[in-house]
């Protein structure tokens, strides 16, 4: 591969990390946008399922985020594929950085300890939060 190429896969990976990167801050901007709409629930006494429904969607959209966000990291891992045949051919330690979504991904477990792992996650106080929270109190008031 071309330095030029090399190059310009590295601009591009940047740019999708740069997005992938963007994708939390729309993630923590949803659940700022649920704490928020929570407290107009309560200001203006909107009834219980309405109000659960708005935040399970919220949630939802936080999902659908993640998952664009997930396949900007597929895009990227593509990207580290072509810089890691590229480093093999013509060695060159300055892209080897840029290897790792690759490297997350080989080293990603099998689907059961997977699951297992994103409900792990999920029990998480940065991720459970505001949602659970935000649902328990809609259902005491």
């Amino acid at each position: 591969m071309t330095t030029v190429s090399t190059q310009l896969l590295l601009e591009q990976w940047q740019t999708l990390h740069n997005s992938h990167e963007d994708y939390e801050k729309y993630a923590l901007i949803i659940k700022l946008v649920a704490i928020a709409s929570t407290l107009l629930i309560f200001t203006f006494s909107v009834i219980t399922p309405v109000a659960l429904l708005l935040i399970a969607a919220l949630w939802l959209q936080e999902g659908i985020w993640k998952t664009f966000q997930s396949r900007t990291a597929d895009a990227i891992i593509v990207i580290e594929d072509k810089l890691a045949i590229s480093d093999s051919e013509q060695p060159n330690d300055s892209s080897q950085p840029y290897l790792l979504y690759k490297q997350w991904q080989a080293n990603r477990p099998n689907t059961k300890a997977l699951i297992a792992e994103y409900i792990k996650n999920s029990l998480k106080p940065t991720v459970i939060y505001p949602y659970l929270p935000l649902i328990l109190l809609l259902l005491i008031f």
